[in-house]
């Protein structure tokens, strides 16, 4: 709580210096994690998948984005878990991605345990994360990297498209969003340029802001064992819920 409790004692003429001190995080130490990244998403740009029944017999990744605060621009410092969306070609609709979701999964676990450039990063954990939608988490730990990296991979249906960073999807998606009638949520990978592009291009100030909001929540709200922060409120809560007294992962914050 230390850093909390120094948060709370900085005036606000001096909180770009706490950001700039506590949260920022080092380039150096950013870009050992985004090299080892960058791999990860190589091997998703680069591979055909053998699609199974009822999919497109090659499955291709058409365009694989950073979300979270490692796409737009609100990393907290020693954060070491990054969230990727593939977009597939086998998606031509919200039906379908909601249909063929867990077997795009399974043609996923199959390549990564093949690839020899994600096993020469010193592969250590695959599994199979529920949640909405349910994802791939695989666990690195590279010769650069003192502590391991957790990358999730989300499949995705692109509904939006080639788009400008500003540009707005026609009325037609929410129709088809609408006309799915899934699980709340489920379908939010499809938007994450959207939510992405919201932060991305705002003004400096904004993501300091954001850094400070998740900092607080993390500590005053998780604060390991302890009981949360009496100044803790529902209202304020970025992320899922979680279980009272365990940390919140960074891929965990909307933003």
């Amino acid at each position: 709580m230390a850093l909390t409790q120094e948060l709370y004692a900085t005036p606000a003429s001096r909180l770009d210096s706490f950001v700039a001190q506590w949260l920022q995080p080092h380039r150096e130490w950013k870009e050992k994690v985004l090299d080892a990244v960058r791999t990860v998403e190589q091997f998703l740009r680069q591979e055909h998948f053998q699609g199974e029944h009822g999919l497109d017999r090659d499955v291709r990744v058409l365009k694989v984005i950073k979300v979270g605060s490692f796409g737009n621009g609100t990393i907290l410092r020693s954060t070491r878990e990054v969230e990727l969306v593939a977009f597939l070609s086998c998606f031509h609709s919200f039906h379908e991605a909601a249909t063929h979701h867990q077997a795009v999964l399974r043609l996923l676990w199959k390549a990564i345990w093949q690839s020899q450039d994600l096993l020469a990063l010193r592969l250590e954990c695959l599994r199979l994360e529920k949640r909405v939608p349910d994802a791939i988490v695989l666990t690195i730990q590279t010769w650069e990297a003192v502590e391991p990296i957790t990358v999730t991979i989300v499949p995705a249906y692109r509904t939006l498209g080639p788009s400008a960073p500003n540009s707005q999807p026609p009325p037609e998606v929410y129709v088809s969003l609408i006309n799915a009638c899934d699980v709340p949520g489920n379908f939010s990978p499809s938007f994450s340029e959207l939510q992405r592009n919201f932060v991305k291009h705002r003004p400096t100030k904004l993501k300091s802001l954001l850094r400070l909001v998740k900092h607080w929540y993390q500590q005053a709200c998780h604060p390991g064992s302890r009981r949360p922060h009496p100044q803790c409120s529902r209202r304020v809560q970025m992320g899922h819920r979680r279980s009272e007294g365990l940390p919140v992962p960074e891929t965990g914050l909307l933003l």
